[in-house]
């Protein structure tokens, strides 16, 4: 496993990999990281940031259970500029009953931003919780025009 970062409009990240790619993003807030910079990656994470949006993922080697690697994929499928509940998520994998369990899924999913749980939300349309907190989650939402 190696470390390199990268930086955003949100904050730093440390992206750690695997041999097969991208395997976390930790986000560092406003502290920088010690770690050099990964140019390619740093790329993908402009491309995110931008008016068009990213194109496409990085190799990425996601590592979890079963359940949580079903979340994670539904996610991908939400596009810029939308929003789903955690039912309609639940409901898309199979799991109606399972709301909460697919916000643990989010809260711990381990390449926020390209993995995007930012564009889950509530019931009743409001927010709801992010790990790289609620502000940060507002603000993608905006960029992407939500």
């Amino acid at each position: 496993m190696f470390i390199k970062s990268v930086s955003s409009p949100i904050g730093f990240f440390d992206a750690f990999y695997s041999d097969k790619g991208l395997r976390k993003l930790s986000f560092l807030g406003r502290n920088q990281s010690r770690h050099p910079s990964d140019l390619k990656l740093q790329k993908s994470i402009n491309g995110f940031f931008s008016l068009k949006g990213l194109k496409s993922l990085p190799p990425i080697d996601l590592q979890g259970t079963d359940f949580q690697l079903l979340v994670w994929d539904a996610l991908c499928s939400i596009p810029r500029g939308r929003t789903a509940s955690y039912l309609a998520i639940a409901k898309e994998i199979g799991s109606p009953n399972a709301s909460r369990a697919v916000g643990t899924a989010c809260k711990l999913n381990p390449i926020p931003l390209f993995i995007p749980c930012h564009r889950v939300i509530k019931q009743d349309q409001s927010v709801g919780q992010f790990a790289l907190g609620a502000h940060n989650k507002k603000y993608l939402l905006n960029m992407e025009g939500v």
